[in-house]
C-alpha cells in the first residue's frame, strides 16, 4: 500500500481532495492532508509588508510563506515520508504552488501532481513544474495512478493524468465522469491524519481557528452547474467533457445518509448546513424527496445558493419546511448589455424580481452577489443597476461586489482582449489571472450600489448622490457610510442577520416560553415558595 500526501493551500473546504482522500483509504492506502493557511488568509493586509518579507519565503498579492513556514511544510513531509505528493490550489496559489513545490523537489525524490480547476485550465503550462496534473475531476483518476504505482504498473497512461516522461509530455485522454455520484464515499472529513499549518505554527487542531467550517458543514449534493457564465470555469469543464453528462446529483437518501453521519459523528455542535451546490433549487422531484426526510433526519439550518432563473414557489415552499434559512442568489449586473454580451447570463430584470419576490414570501432570507470592478462596465450599465437594487423587494442584503477576476483562458478574458481593455488590467505576480487596476470611480459605483439596498434610499434620492461630484472624487466618504450603516442594520456587520428581524425573532421566541405550560408553573411554584 501506498502513502499520499495532499496539500491543500489556502483552501480548507478542499472537497476535492476529501473525496480523493476517501476512495484512496477505501483501497487501503494512508492519506495524509496539510492543510496550509485557509481561505480567511487570503487577503492582501495578512500578507506582510515589503520590509517584514524574509529571504527564503514567497510573497504574493494575497497569498504568502515564511521560511518558517516552509520548514514546518518540509518537517511534515519528512515525517509523513509520502509516496506521492499531490498539491490543490486556485489560480491566486499558483506562484505559491510553484514555489512550493521547487522546495520539495530539492529534497523529496518523490513524484509531484497537481490537480484543481487552475491545472484544468491551464494544464500545458502546469505541467512544467509538477511531474504530473490531473485534468478534471480526480477521484477515480487518482485511485487508478495510486494503485498503479503500489502494483509496478505503467503509470504514464492513467487517463486525466498528464505525466513529464523522459522530457517528453503524455497527455492521456480524460476519464468518462461518474455518473453515479452514490458510487463515491463520503468525504474526508475525520479528525485523524489532518495537518494545519497555520501562521508560522502547527496547531493542535484539524480545522484553522477561524473557519465556519467549526460550526458549519458543508455538502454537495449535485456536481456540474445548469448555467455557463464565462467567468466561470463551468464553461471550460462542459467544453472538455463534451459528450459526458456534466450536471449529475446524488440520490436524496445518500446526502441524508452523510449529513447524518457528519451530525453524529462531528467534534462540535453544528449549527448548519452548507448546501454548497452551484445552483439550489432545481430538480422539484428531488426536492420533494429530500426536505421532508431532511427535516426529519437531520433538522439543521441550512442555506444554498441560488439563480435569477430558478426559485419556483412549490420548490421554495418545500425548502422551506425542510429547514433552510436564507439564499445566495447570484445576481452579478442589473445591465442587459453587461449579463447577455459578456457575460452569457440570461435572466432579465422582471425575472431576477420576480425570484427575490418568491424567496421572501416563501420566509427565506435573502442575500445577493454582485460583480464589479470591471472595466466592461459603462456608466449607464451601473445605473441599470442601481435602478435593479432600488426595485428588489425589501429587506434583503448585499453579501459584496466581487472584483471581477479575468482568468487566464476564460471566454470573459478573450472578450476583454477583443473589446481592447487589456491595458485597464494589471497581473498580480503568481495569480494566473487579471484584475482592474482601482479608480476612483470604481469604490464609489461599489459604495453607491451597496448603498441603494438599504431601507430609505429611493431611486430619486439615490440618482442626487450618483449626480454628486464631491462624492465621485472622494468615495471614501461613501465607504464609511456604507460601513456604519451595516453596524447599525446586521449584526457584526454579517447582513445574515438582520438585527430589527433578529431582535423580533427573540421577542417571539421569548413569548412563546412565557406562554409554554412549564414556564407559567414554574412562577406558579416560584410564587408560592416565595
Amino acid at each position: 500500500m501506498r502513502r499520499i500526501t495532499f496539500i491543500a493551500l489556502y483552501d480548507e473546504y478542499c472537497l476535492g481532495v476529501r473525496y480523493m482522500s476517501s476512495i484512496l483509504q477505501h483501497e487501503g492506502h494512508h492519506v495524509d492532508i496539510v492543510l496550509f493557511k485557509n481561505v480567511a488568509c487570503i487577503r492582501n493586509d495578512d500578507v506582510p509588508s515589503l520590509h517584514l518579507q524574509e529571504e527564503g519565503g514567497y510573497y504574493s498579492m494575497a497569498t504568502y510563506a515564511s521560511p518558517r513556514e516552509v520548514k514546518l511544510l518540509l518537517d511534515v513531509l519528512k515525517n509523513q515520508d509520502p509516496h506521492l505528493i499531490g498539491l490543490s490550489f486556485s489560480s491566486i496559489s499558483f506562484g505559491l504552488a510553484k514555489f512550493l513545490t521547487e522546495k520539495i523537489k530539492e529534497i523529496f525524490d518523490v513524484p509531484v501532481i497537481w490537480g484543481g480547476v487552475d491545472t484544468t485550465v491551464n494544464a500545458k503550462e502546469n505541467i512544467q513544474y509538477a511531474d504530473m496534473v490531473c485534468i478534471g475531476e480526480g477521484e477515480y483518476p487518482i485511485r487508478a495512478l495510486v494503485n498503479a504505482m503500489d502494483q509496478n504498473k505503467d503509470i504514464t497512461v492513467i487517463p486525466s493524468i498528464w505525466v513529464k516522461e523522459n522530457g517528453h509530455l503524455r497527455q492521456n485522454p480524460l476519464m468518462p465522469l461518474e455518473q453515479n455520484l452514490d458510487n463515491y464515499p463520503f468525504p474526508d472529513y475525520e479528525k485523524e491524519n489532518k495537518t494545519v499549518i497555520y501562521k508560522d505554527k502547527i496547531l493542535d487542531a484539524f480545522y484553522p481557528p477561524d473557519t465556519h467550517l467549526i460550526t458549519n458543514y458543508m455538502v454537495m449534493a449535485a456536481r456540474g452547474c445548469p448555467f455557463s457564465c464565462t467567468y466561470c470555469c463551468s464553461g471550460h469543464y462542459r467544453k472538455i467533457y463534451k459528450g459526458d453528462r456534466f450536471l449529475r446529483r446524488r440520490s436524496a437518501d445518500n446526502v441524508i445518509a452523510e449529513l447524518a453521519y457528519c451530525k453524529k459523528n462531528w467534534p462540535w455542535p453544528l449549527e448548519r448546513i452548507e448546501l454548497y451546490d452551484d445552483v439550489l433549487p432545481v430538480d422539484g422531484e428531488w426536492i420533494a424527496e429530500f426536505s421532508p426526510k431532511y427535516a426529519a433526519t437531520i433538522g439543521l439550518p441550512f442555506f444554498g445558493y441560488t439563480h435569477p432563473n430558478v426559485g419556483e414557489p412549490e420548490n421554495l415552499r418545500m425548502l422551506k419546511e425542510a429547514g433552510i434559512s436564507y439564499l445566495i442568489m447570484g445576481v452579478q449586473s442589473g445591465s442587459q448589455r453587461v449579463l447577455n454580451q459578456y457575460y452569457n447570463r440570461r435572466h432579465t430584470k422582471e425575472r431576477t424580481i420576480q425570484t427575490a419576490r418568491n424567496i421572501l414570501e416563501a420566509d427565506i432570507k435573502l442575500l445577493c452577489d454582485f460583480i464589479g470592478y470591471n472595466p466592461l462596465i459603462q456608466e449607464d450599465d451601473n445605473v441599470e443597476t442601481l435602478d435593479l437594487i432600488c426595485d428588489i423587494p425589501k429587506p434583503w442584503g448585499i453579501i459584496k461586489f466581487n472584483p471581477m477576476a479575468f482568468y487566464d483562458k476564460y471566454r470573459l478574458t478573450e472578450i476583454a482582449q477583443r473589446e481592447g481593455i487589456m491595458d485597464q488590467l494589471e497581473r498580480p505576480k503568481g495569480v494566473h489571472a487579471w484584475q482592474a487596476k482601482i479608480t476612483p470611480e470604481m469604490v464609489f459605483w461599489e459604495y453607491i450600489l451597496t448603498l441603494g439596498h438599504f431601507e430609505g434610499f429611493t431611486k430619486e434620492k439615490m440618482m442626487d448622490l450618483v449626480n454628486d461630484h464631491y462624492l465621485r472624487d472622494n468615495p471614501t466618504v461613501l465607504q464609511k457610510i456604507v460601513a456604519s450603516l451595516y453596524r447599525a442594520t446586521y449584526l457584526d456587520s454579517n447582513p445574515v442577520v438582520n438585527k430589527e428581524l433578529y431582535l423580533r425573532d427573540m421577542q417571539r421566541r421569548l413569548q412563546q416560553i412565557e406562554d409554554s405550560l412549564l414556564f407559567r408553573a414554574y412562577r406558579k411554584v416560584k410564587s408560592l415558595v416565595a
